[in-house]
């Protein structure tokens, strides 16, 4: 190759591949500035007020601060170990364990933490052992007595989360059944929705045979927003500054009772709290849930603590009882779709709460009057509502005036009503009254009266034992079932004599009810209590018997 031709040659190679000739690295680029970051100044006072309140003493505050500041910083391993012995001072041990396990996983290496995590396990352990120990249970096929009673119940089949082996094929380990709070069955008959409190999920299922179809879960996201409001909450309520970043509508909800409307297209589900909520002083919701599509249409704002709710038969309203706030809240429902649902107004029913977020306020234990058990009479004027606390009662609310819904008075009818029901002739108003172990019956006329002239109203008692809780009458209203809690039953009773006609045994602690429409079948939700026992859903077989025909001997003429 000649001279003259070599360095074009080479000066093509190396622009083609470098024609091994070194490259001077090129500087790295400068490095972007960090974020400013500004520390958030209520971490540091909810832990230096956690800090102070279990040097006093009081735990249960403590949790509250360490709480607050886990909502506005998760993961912060002062509040995670501040909740951690809160927890621990009040026996808590599961809690405790499960603020130590995410706190143990951030910092591995801490002796002096992994010390306290393996107390508190073992500690967790031996009060697992010690509530196994309550729990009740009862073989598919069990019947009520006495065997000659005018109606007769019969466990036909369970769905239940407590054991994978069983000895029937109608009983059925279901995951999902996490501390079963209420069912509600579709006005077809064919459908049973099932609120699971602490699994956050309504758990659909068939009823005739009975058999899952599917799950409904209570947890929202960014990617929800479309299914919130973005006006701010309604009846007057407003959130306090102790909100999770990504705002109140990023959430999981813990449903309680459900309601039909609509002719059973929309089901309504009240969330007792949103789970950043710890104290009950926030403004809760309540999800619409299109039954035809099986999914949450919209959700609602609530007051705090809602726990029931109610919709009036001729479908104007939905009422929504708030347990943590002494009231009433009403939303018009006329629309035939759930994008026209607007607020129409709230009944107060005692003094309300101080101002969301008071220090040491816990609205679930403060709960006032305690507002739960909701029943329309069947002209859809009158609303009742039974009140645990303070003084009792039942609350009479006018809901056909010209200003919207409004508080007439409250009646006093012997115990504090959880639950109460009108008899489907309109006529009578049931209450079922844990307090006082008993089912009290009382003219729905004379109460509406009572209220409005503050006369004693007169009443009837049928006592039953146990802890009443929710009660359904059978569809001719012949015969009222009721959950009865302590003593893991569920009793069947005579609605026009007063008196109980039958018994059968139930799951631990059985707390909700629905009675199919044909009447055929009772469903029934064993809760426990402090997860013991309970997690399990009952299907009683209901059979009719007609009474004994006594022959008396026809006494001789004179």
């Amino acid at each position: 190759m000649k001279a003259s031709n070599f360095i074009p040659v080479c000066a093509a190679l190396l622009l083609a591949a470098g024609c091994h000739a070194r490259r001077e690295p090129s500087a790295p680029p400068a490095p972007l500035p960090a974020p400013d970051t500004v520390p958030d100044i209520r971490v540091s006072r909810h832990i230096e007020a956690g800090r102070l309140a279990l040097r006093r003493g009081r735990p249960a505050s403590a949790v509250r601060d360490f709480h607050r500041c886990l909502v506005i910083e998760p993961g912060n391993a002062d509040c995670l170990d501040g909740k951690g012995r809160a927890h621990a001072a009040l026996r808590q041990w599961e809690d405790a364990v499960l603020s130590w396990e995410e706190l143990a996983a951030a910092v591995p290496g801490d002796e002096d933490l992994a010390a306290r995590l393996a107390a508190a396990r073992r500690s967790w352990e031996a009060h697992q052992r010690r509530r196994a120990r309550v729990a009740r249970r009862f073989p598919i096929g069990s019947v009520s007595s006495p065997e000659d009673a005018p109606v007769r119940l019969r466990l036909a089949a369970r769905f239940q989360r407590y054991s994978t082996s069983t000895f029937s094929a109608a009983d059925v380990y279901d995951a999902d059944i996490d501390s079963p709070k209420s069912v509600v069955i579709s006005t077809d008959g064919s459908t049973a929705y099932v609120n699971s409190l602490e699994g956050r999920r309504t758990v659909v299922y068939g009823v005739s045979p009975p058999g899952k179809r599917g799950v409904i879960r209570h947890e929202f996201g960014a990617r929800h927003a479309g299914l919130f409001d973005p006006g701010p909450p309604w009846f007057g309520y407003s959130f306090s500054g102790d909100l999770p970043p990504a705002g109140p509508n990023v959430f999981s909800g813990k449903p309680v009772e459900g309601a039909l409307s609509h002719g059973g297209r929309y089901l309504w589900i009240p969330y007792y709290r949103r789970d950043f909520d710890l104290d009950g002083t926030q403004p809760s919701a309540v999800a619409v849930v299109d039954t035809a599509e099986g999914a949450i249409a919209r959700v609602l704002p609530a007051g705090p603590i809602a726990k029931n709710v109610a919709a009036s038969p001729d479908g104007k309203y939905l009422a929504v009882a708030h347990w943590g706030d002494n009231s009433v809240g009403f939303i018009d429902i006329s629309s035939s779709s759930p994008a026209g649902f607007t607020q129409a107004g709230l009944a107060v029913l005692g003094s309300t709460a101080p101002p969301a977020g008071s220090a040491g306020m816990d609205r679930d234990r403060e709960c006032g009057l305690c507002v739960r058990g909701l029943a329309w009479t069947t002209d859809s004027r009158t609303l009742f509502a039974g009140c645990m606390g303070g003084a009792g009662g039942v609350a009479v609310i006018d809901a056909a005036g010209p200003g919207g819904p409004a508080l007439t008075g409250r009646v006093r009818m012997g115990g504090k009503p959880r639950d109460l029901a009108v008899s489907p002739d309109g006529k009578w108003l049931y209450a079922a009254s844990s307090a006082a172990g008993a089912v009290i019956r009382a003219e729905v006329s004379a109460v509406v009266a009572a209220a409005g002239n503050g006369a004693v109203v007169e009443h009837f008692s049928a006592p039953l034992g146990g802890a009443p809780r929710s009660m359904r009458f059978s569809p001719d209203g012949k015969f009222l079932f009721v959950a009865l809690n302590a003593d893991s039953q569920v009793a069947a009773v005579d609605a026009e004599e007063m008196r109980v006609v039958a018994r059968v045994g139930a799951d631990s602690f059985p707390v909700g009810m629905d009675i199919t429409p044909d009447g055929r079948s009772l469903w029934v939700t064993s809760q426990g209590i402090d997860s013991a026992g309970g997690n399990s859903v009952e299907i009683f077989e209901i059979t009719r018997r007609e009474p004994r025909t006594i022959a008396y001997p026809v006494p001789p003429p004179p």
